[in-house]
């Protein structure tokens, strides 16, 4: 699990059949102090988070294609939950 924040939403023309109606976000990754660290990664949504929300990302490939009910997805983060 992985704090971050959302800096932005992720646009595809094309995509995995598994991810059509699945909202991306970019969410930049914060160390500690809340200071950003590293590149920021693409993650699905389905808490409703917005722009500059603080949430926790999730990398368990495997929870999220559970989520997205296809095990050949190449779906890897999802948004595990947003920071009150």
């Amino acid at each position: 699990m992985i704090p971050a924040q959302v800096v932005g939403h992720a646009v595809s023309s094309h995509s995995h059949p598994s991810l059509k109606g699945c909202k991306m976000l970019l969410c930049q990754p914060l160390g500690f102090g809340g200071k950003p660290e590293g590149a920021p990664i693409v993650a699905i949504d389905l808490f409703g988070a917005g722009l500059h929300s603080k949430v926790f990302v999730s990398t368990d490939g495997v929870g999220a294609r559970h989520l997205v009910h296809d095990e050949k997805s190449p779906v890897r983060n999802f948004i595990q939950g947003v920071v009150d």
